[in-house]
């Protein structure tokens, strides 16, 4: 009986074993693609490929999906890695997005202008045209390729929040910055965002409603139902639990200064 079992169980081994070993042979990296969301060209698909560093002949069970998005990422400031695929039996492609300049912040008399995922991209004298203006409250980076804002800063957090809500509208980041001239986050708990129609929005909360207040402030402000001068006065959340919008058509540019600009 005793033989019998270390019978099965050896085969049982053995099937394991050459199991792997056809695997192994037959699931392997023959074939690397890119694919870019939104903007896909065989320059960038190449680089994305070659910075992937995805060998032929691996095998498709080790691919190290983190290695390779933080082999991309930290060569190209510009790109983000949304996954890598596993296409059985032997293609891989990783989908990625190329982000455009986006917002710019001023600190020691130079512009710092960042893509769109938050990594300083340049650095000039006067801010580019297309761009909002960020005015951070807490210490912000200087170092090209780097965030502008480690992954705990407030104002990165809300920034990527605004595009978030923006990129669900199927705005992309320059049409983002066709509608917001500066988001003003120095205020302790306040965050004012003004559009370049003239309006502005501000809301008193940084936690984590601010996404849910700011997407309420954005579709009175787009809503051309409501009567809200789109040039001047400032909308905020109200009511006892900030689930309504008011309007504030007195509260421009005066007020902001008075609150903002020290």
């Amino acid at each position: 009986m005793r033989n019998k079992k270390l019978i099965i169980l050896l085969t049982i081994v053995g099937l394991l074993v050459v199991l792997i070993v056809v695997c192994g042979a037959t699931f392997l990296v023959r074939h690397v693609d890119a694919y870019g969301y939104y903007q896909n060209s065989g320059e960038y698909d190449k680089a994305v490929i070659e910075a992937s560093g995805i060998e032929k002949s691996s095998s498709m069970f080790f691919i190290d999906e983190t290695a390779v998005k933080n082999r991309i990422e930290s060569k190209f400031a510009n790109i983000g890695v949304i996954n890598v695929e596993r296409k059985f039996p032997d293609r891989v492609t990783v989908n990625y997005v190329v982000y455009e300049n986006s917002f710019s912040y001023f600190d020691g008399g130079k512009y710092y202008n960042c893509y769109a995922n938050g990594k300083i991209g340049s650095v000039t004298d006067t801010m580019p045209a297309v761009h909002f203006e960020v005015k951070p409250k807490e210490t912000t980076s200087k170092t090209l390729g780097a965030y502008f804002q480690g992954s705990n800063g407030l104002d990165r957090r809300i920034v990527g929040e605004i595009s978030e809500y923006m990129y669900s509208l199927g705005l992309n980041d320059r049409q983002i910055a066709e509608r917001i001239a500066f988001v003003d986050m120095r205020r302790d708990g306040y965050v004012y965002v003004r559009t370049t129609a003239g309006c502005s929005i501000e809301i008193h909360n940084t936690g984590d409603k601010f996404a849910t207040y700011f997407e309420r402030c954005w579709s009175a402000f787009s809503d051309p139902n409501l009567t809200i001068n789109k040039s001047n006065g400032t909308i905020r959340p109200r009511g006892a639990n900030d689930d309504e919008v008011g309007y504030a058509p007195d509260d421009g540019e005066d007020y902001y200064r008075a609150h903002y600009v020290k």
